[in-house]
C-alpha cells in the first residue's frame, strides 16, 4: 500500500519543463500507451489498403477541423467535471482535518481534566480519519494506530457495519458522559457536537464522491465521438499525407485518449489505483501528530 501511494499520489510537478514534460510516472501515457499503438494501426492498414490493393474514398479535412472543435470542448468538460469531484475531495479533507484538531482542542481545554476520558477523546477523534479512509478504500489497515488503540479497539473497529459511524458514536458516548456528570454544561457541549456532526457530515460529502460516477451517457456518448472522429479522420488523410497519415492520427488520438483517460483518473480520488488520487495517508499521519502534539502540551500545563 505505502509503495502504491509513493507511486501514483498526488505531488508537487517539477519546475523545469523539460523534465516536467517528460516524465513518465504519474502521466496517463503508459495507461494508455497499448491501447493507442493497437488503434493506430487502423490507419496504417487503410493506407495500404489504399496504395496496393482497393483505392478508398477521400473526404475534405474541414469537417474534422470543426468537429475537432467540439470534440475538444466536450473532452474538457469532461476533464473538467472530474478535477471537480478531486478538489471538492480534497476540501472535504481539509475540513476533516480542521474538525478533528478542534474538536481535540475544545475537548483539552474545556472538557473534563479526567486523564482517562482526555486520553479517550484524543484516541477516537484520531482514529476517525483513519476509519473514513478505511471505509472509502474498503480496507482494514490501521498500523498506524497500534499505539493508540488497543486490539480489542481495532477488533471491534474491523466488525463494524460503518467504520466512521463508529468512532463517531464512541465520541458522541463520551461528550453525553461528560455533560451527564455536569462535568461541562450544555454550551460547551453543543459546540463540541456540533465539530462532531461536521465530522459526520464530511463523511457523507465523501461517499457522495464516491458513489456517484459520472453520467454514464455522457461517458457513452463522449467515447462515441471519439471513436467515430478516429474512425474517420484517416480518409480525410491519406491522399494528402500518405504513410504520414500514420503520424497525424497518431498525434490527433494520443491527445483526445490522455484527455479521455485523465477524466477517469480523476472521478474517483481516493483509489489508490488511481494517477493522482488524494494522499490519505499522509493527511491521516498529519492529524495524529498535532492532536498528539496537542496532547502533550496540556499535559504539561
Amino acid at each position: 500500500m505505502k509503495n502504491s501511494v509513493k507511486l501514483h499520489s498526488n505531488k508537487d510537478e517539477y519546475p523545469g519543463f523539460l523534465r516536467g514534460a517528460l516524465m513518465w510516472r504519474g502521466s496517463v501515457t503508459p495507461r494508455i500507451l497499448t491501447g493507442l499503438l493497437l488503434i493506430s494501426c487502423y490507419p496504417l492498414l487503410l493506407v495500404l489498403l489504399d496504395y496496393y490493393w482497393l483505392p478508398l474514398p477521400h473526404m475534405e479535412v474541414t469537417p474534422f477541423e470543426y468537429t475537432g472543435v467540439v470534440l475538444g470542448l466536450v473532452l474538457v468538460f469532461r476533464t473538467n467535471a472530474g478535477h471537480e469531484r478531486w478538489w471538492e475531495a480534497r476540501k472535504i479533507w481539509g475540513g476533516i482535518n480542521n474538525q478533528s484538531r478542534n474538536l481535540v482542542i475544545g475537548a483539552l481545554n474545556y472538557g473534563p481534566q479526567e486523564g482517562v476520558w482526555r486520553e479517550e477523546m484524543l484516541k477516537w477523534t484520531v482514529t476517525f480519519s483513519s476509519a473514513v479512509k478505511e471505509s472509502l478504500r474498503n480496507g482494514n489497515n490501521f498500523d498506524n494506530l497500534h499505539d493508540l488503540l488497543s486490539v480489542e479497539d481495532i477488533e471491534a473497529l474491523n466488525s463494524a457495519v460503518h467504520k466512521p459511524l463508529f468512532v463517531a458514536s464512541k465520541i458522541a458516548a463520551l461528550l453525553e458522559k461528560a455533560r451527564f456528570t455536569h462535568q461541562i454544561d450544555g454550551f460547551t457541549f453543543q459546540i463540541l457536537e456540533g465539530q462532531r456532526i461536521l465530522l459526520v457530515d464530511y463523511i457523507g460529502g465523501c461517499e457522495r464522491i464516491l458513489k456517484t460516477p459520472m453520467p454514464l451517457v455522457y461517458a457513452i456518448k463522449t467515447r462515441r465521438f471519439i471513436l467515430i472522429f478516429l474512425l474517420l479522420l484517416p480518409f480525410s488523410l491519406i491522399e494528402k499525407a500518405g504513410f504520414s497519415t500514420v503520424l497525424v492520427f497518431f498525434l490527433v488520438a494520443y491527445p483526445l485518449l490522455s484527455l479521455d483517460r485523465i477524466g477517469i483518473e480523476l472521478q474517483n480520488p481516493f483509489d489508490t489505483k488511481n494517477l493522482s488520487h488524494l494522499p490519505l495517508h499522509t493527511i491521516c499521519d498529519t492529524i495524529k501528530l498535532q492532536c498528539l502534539a496537542l496532547f502533550e502540551k496540556s499535559q504539561v500545563h
